[in-house]
């Protein structure tokens, strides 16, 4: 069943890959060109056109698809996994999209229910629909009760029959799209597809006044025919689409050799984008791992009773968490008696769980949370006064503390007893930094980027531990109690004014982000399943490899070493693929810019275009195809240093540089044929035009890098050099071989050694302008 849904979905993908090659403006026009030239008579013309064309397409769809199976991939490592019970009560690990109606399934803290089903056993368990209802509370759930797909598990365990398969599940209908190669468009892609419509627009604007004036000169339906696909070709910059999108795959596939896995194809992007951070304490700035280092108990109380209500609770809760786990291996194992009658785990929402039990013949109800959440509900002030000195004393260190407290009151559903609550114990825990999380939060705080640490700790805690790690602006604190204060018309300027927030609920974290989003790019690193909501809120959610399998799949980039300090690495890699993106989609949109004026100034003079479909393909394989595969090495390969990605939209940051090279480059190749000998003026196919928009977009390609990029480095400079020596013997070799001279429809005979050094003087000339012009502009863009 599911290798049919995986194959239904492949062939999905591949449609999708090649109807997005295939069914394009330009290739509408080249189509109608080939059949056109081949009704008027030019059947040669038609036919060559149509294999180049045909084999443009097929290479771009072997390519896409080869990127879509290579991240398919990648993202099955992360792919949500469940627990599936068999008929002998064993266990299973499979993926979701194997559960079928009637399958059993085990649900634990931070699971992601796979689909509708009916709880056959529960206990403790509380879940959050607010990924379907947007109601954030946690709200419990009995045997008998149903759950929904989509849902997470926020406490206790529990059994779930499977009403649905998977595959009619409504979780599977709202992540469908997340499972597409073609994933939401990122900046650069939006601009990107912005560009190829408007100049898309301009062609269909164009092409009546060739058609008319055609058809004014008498020029055979050929010729105007073949201008009509030289312009489309030329103009419409048909391949930038793919190659964006293939750069994006490669350097998601890429990152993952650096323990960075992307989910999302244009990841690649959004981390280079980040304005505002949001991090979690436990796990990220420190170590996942905790260690109590002591454990106090209250005056009078005796130790041994303290670990006997401590380690009931455990048993009682079965919960597995690493504060919980820590408690437990401090305690040892022991015999323990009471009878449970009820449980209700630790959840982040209540901040606290709950055990009902009876021993020695009465009932009592245990209690562990955090120390904030027990303080005013204390009955004696002794215990009041005794808590505080601890909080005061271990805060300020950055530790962190869980109380243990008790009550003769019933289990409580959603409050407190606080009229009758007794301390217990109190455990204190260390966990060092994590090795290298200071230069990771030097590192952001020195490309501009504002952290926001969140957390459900103590806020004195929170402040040590993020200043030990570097943090600035930890002064700047407030609680989730102080937030609820604020009026919703402040919410957001006030959000902005804080750097650590402490005993905040998910939902409130929700609202954080929220926030940070109107103020610019946000990020949300977490692992827990209280951190899942903010994730998806987030413009980039990021996640740990082993956390909750919820926060995971809602993630968009997961870090497979479990620690933040992969992520400037990706940030770097971020930066040189965005920047050498810019580089090569500079490249393309420069030779269409190029196209235009060109046209436009030769159309002035009353020439026609003076290049064919063909002529504008080999073109490209020298401005666009050769250079481009320079470029995809430098974007993979480790950057020495490189500038942070500028924060200025995506066209603003290309197209100036663009418009002023296209600018003396048409004027350029325009002087090139107007001093071309009478014969080259008249023919459809110029071979010195050529040769001018090859040589200037060599030159737009040597000096875009000091642009968009960095200066070539010594290494990238030899590059260039042999990549320029290759092209010359290149086209050299293509000019002696008949069969593609013939083919790339070039001009017979070739123009003669004084013309071509002719306009090889006048290129360099108008090369010397452009290269004084970039660093006059590059001048003025670092002052």
């Amino acid at each position: 069943m599911r290798r049919l849904e995986v194959y239904k979905r492949t062939l999905a993908d591949i449609g999708s890959i090649i109807a997005r090659h295939v069914f394009l403006l330009v290739n509408g026009v080249i189509f109608s060109v080939v059949v056109l030239l081949y009704l008027f008579g030019n059947k040669e013309a038609a036919v060559f056109l149509g294999i180049i064309t045909f084999f443009n397409v097929t290479l771009g769809i072997v390519q896409d698809t080869r990127a879509r199976l290579a991240l398919e991939t990648l993202q099955m490592l992360t792919a949500l996994r469940v627990l599936r019970l068999g008929d002998d009560g064993g266990e299973k690990s499979v993926l979701a999209e194997d559960i079928l109606r009637g399958d059993k399934i085990k649900l634990k803290l931070g699971d992601q229910v796979p689909c509708d089903g009916v709880l056959l056993f529960a206990e403790g368990l509380e879940v959050s629909e607010a990924l379907v209802t947007g109601e954030s509370d946690s709200l419990p759930r009995k045997t008998g009760e149903k759950v929904g797909a989509g849902d997470i598990v926020t406490s206790g365990l529990g059994v779930l029959e499977a009403q649905t398969n998977f595959n009619e599940s409504r979780m599977a209908k709202m992540t469908e799209d997340a499972k597409r190669y073609a994933a939401k468009p990122s900046p650069i892609q939006s601009a990107v597809e912005h560009v190829i419509k408007y100049s898309g627009y301009i062609l269909l604007l164009l092409l009546p006044f060739v058609v008319a004036r055609g058809l004014f000169i008498h020029e055979p339906y050929a010729n105007i025919v073949m201008n009509i696909g030289a312009l489309a070709s030329i103009i419409v910059p048909q391949g930038l689409v793919v190659i964006t999108t293939l750069l994006f795959a490669f350097g998601a596939a890429s990152y993952s050799k650096r323990h960075v896995l992307f989910q999302e194809i244009n990841a690649t992007e959004k981390l280079g984008r980040i304005k505002n951070l949001c991090l979690d304490k436990t796990g990220t700035l420190t170590e996942n791992s905790l260690v109590v280092e002591d454990m106090y108990i209250p005056e009078n109380a005796s130790r041994e009773e303290c670990a006997a209500l401590a380690s009931l609770y455990i048993r009682g809760s079965q919960e597995s968490s690493q504060t919980i786990m820590a408690v437990a291996t401090h305690l040892g194992d022991g015999d323990v008696d009471g009878e449970i009658i009820e449980a209700f785990p630790f959840s982040s929402w209540r901040q606290y769980g709950a055990l009902s039990v009876r021993r020695k013949g009465k009932m009592e109800t245990i209690l562990v949370g955090s120390p904030d959440t027990f303080l005013p509900c204390l009955k004696h002030e002794s215990d009041r006064t005794w808590l505080q000195k601890l909080i005061d004393e271990n805060t300020r260190q950055g530790k962190r503390l869980l109380a243990v407290a008790r009550s003769t009151s019933p289990l409580p559903s959603l409050k407190l007893p606080c009229t009758d609550l007794s301390l217990v114990a109190i455990f204190v825990f260390r966990s060092s930094l994590r090795e290298g999380i200071k230069e990771a939060i030097t590192f952001f705080q020195d490309r501009g980027v504002s952290l926001r640490i969140i957390s459900g700790d103590n806020p004195e805690t929170v402040r040590a531990v993020a200043r030990e790690a570097g943090v600035l602006g930890t002064d700047a604190v407030v609680t989730g109690k102080e937030m609820e204060k604020w009026e919703p018309s402040e919410f957001d300027t006030r959000v902005r004014e804080h750097t650590i927030f402490a005993r905040i609920l998910p939902e409130q974290k929700v609202r954080i982000v929220t926030a940070l989003k109107k103020d610019g790019f946000t990020a949300m690193v977490g692992d827990g399943a209280n951190d899942a909501l903010a994730i998806k809120q987030a413009d980039l959610g990021i996640a740990m490899f082993d956390g909750a399998p919820a926060t995971r799949r809602l993630a968009g980039i997961i870090l497979m070493g479990n620690s933040f300090t992969a992520l400037p690495g990706g940030v770097r890699l971020a930066d040189n693929f965005i920047k050498n993106i810019e580089i090569f989609a500079g490249i393309f949109i420069n030779q269409s810019v190029l196209g235009l004026f060109f046209f436009l100034i030769i159309s002035a003079f009353g020439y026609t275009f003076p290049l064919t479909p063909l002529n504008v393909t080999l073109i490209n394989y020298f401005t666009v195809g050769i250079p481009g595969m320079l470029i995809g090495y430098w974007a993979i390969s480790t950057p020495k240093e490189i500038s942070p990605t500028h924060q200025r939209p995506f066209r603003s940051r290309v197209m100036p540089f663009v418009l002023y090279s296209a600018i003396v480059e048409s004027i350029a190749a325009a002087l090139v044929f107007l001093l071309s000998p009478p014969y080259l003026k008249v023919v459809a196919s110029n071979t010195l035009i050529g040769l001018a928009f090859i040589v200037s977009g060599f030159i737009f390609f040597l000096l875009a890098p000091s642009v968009y990029r960095s200066k070539l480095t010594k290494s990238e400079r030899w590059q260039v050099c042999s990549l320029g020596v290759g092209e010359i013997l290149f086209l050299y070799v293509i000019l002696q071989i008949p069969f593609l001279v013939h083919f790339f429809d070039l001009t017979i005979p070739h123009p003669s050694i004084k013309d071509t050094g002719i306009a090889l003087l006048v290129l360099l000339l108008f090369g010397g302008i452009h290269y004084a012009m970039t660093k006059l502009y590059f001048s003025s863009k670092n002052a």
